[in-house]
């Protein structure tokens, strides 16, 4: 079968969501088109510079490969954490991340838990799990990576943080929140980024119109040797987001498009809210590390979870031994 797009090559995919038959090319390009189209709407295009958080994982590559096809390099900077979780973080794989985002004229910079948190994720779900805590480690990782990304933005003075969140991502995260009832949080998934505090980096998501399969496969036929292996603390202790996940994707069978569709919508719903809220203009900052946090909170939610499993004195400010 033809490509519906070229109509010269022969077609390898087809998108559910769009009824298109697309060859290789066109595959790549279609979704580079829609990367574009986005982080020009966000004016990343204008940015002097942009931090890539990135994994290693396919949504990492693709991030920095449509990206850099619109974008100068030099104006990208790339950020990688390592968690440390046993099995998972592998070292090999940073440095083909690091070879890779070289081949395109992009530098990394390599951090960690253990290095900037003063713990690894292992040694805060033991601490935690010792405390008797019912906290998933999907709470400690989540937090402390926003918290260390943004911290690298500040340090290079980049414009944006830009992350590799695809479609998928970003709709669990609306529901999740909708589940949650969290207004101010929701709001903030928008297309367009709203800045609470002036320690803030404004975070984008280039990605958020790009399906999780389509950024697999993008991945697979660029020839990208990513890491495959799934985190070894969702498949023992299943959250909330791969229950809604799971939900999602039952409904996207059913309907090729609704997710899609869900964001759209939720971006119109969305601007009329925020037009409509009024938004306090700063964060309070954290009693203890001196980062913002949520509103009516004196400490942040990262250091509570630290003092709560042990590992952090409230009054002196310091790691326990």
């Amino acid at each position: 079968m033809i490509c519906n797009v070229c109509k010269a090559r022969e077609a390898e995919v087809y998108q559910p969501h769009s009824g298109k038959r697309l060859c290789r090319k066109c595959f790549i390009e279609d979704v580079r088109a829609r990367v574009k189209e986005e982080s020009l709407k966000i004016g990343l295009d204008k940015a002097n510079k942009i931090l890539l958080a990135v994994s290693g994982g396919k949504d990492s590559y693709v991030l920095a490969d449509t990206l850099v096809s619109f974008i100068d390099p030099q104006k990208l900077i790339a950020y990688n954490i390592i968690e440390g979780i046993h099995g998972y973080n592998r070292r090999e794989q940073i440095e083909q991340l690091r070879k890779y985002l070289s081949s395109l004229g992009i530098e990394l910079i390599e951090d960690s838990f253990k290095q900037s948190v003063g713990y690894t994720l292992d040694e805060m779900m033991k601490y935690s799990i010792g405390k008797g805590l019912n906290v998933s480690a999907c709470t400690f990782c989540g937090g402390f990576r926003r918290k260390l990304i943004n911290n690298a933005g500040r340090a290079v003075s980049a414009d944006y943080v830009a992350t590799g969140h695809n479609l998928d991502d970003e709709v669990q995260a609306i529901i999740i929140n909708l589940i949650r009832g969290d207004l101010l949080r929701l709001i903030r998934f928008a297309d367009k980024p709203i800045k609470l505090s002036s320690k803030f980096v404004l975070r984008v998501k280039p990605l958020r119109k790009v399906y999780e399969w389509e950024t697999t496969l993008y991945a697979y036929y660029s020839g990208y040797q990513f890491q495959e292996l799934e985190c070894p603390y969702i498949s023992t202790r299943p959250t909330l987001r791969a229950k809604v996940r799971e939900l999602l994707y039952m409904l996207e069978d059913k309907k090729p498009g609704t997710l899609l569709t869900i964001l759209e919508e939720f971006d119109k719903l969305a601007e009329k809210v925020r037009n409509q809220t009024q938004l306090k203009e700063e964060l309070p900052t954290c009693k203890i590390c001196g980062e913002p946090t949520s509103y009516g909170r004196e400490i942040c939610k990262n250091c509570e979870l630290l003092i709560s499993a042990g590992l952090l004195n409230y009054h002196q400010n310091l790691p326990m031994s």
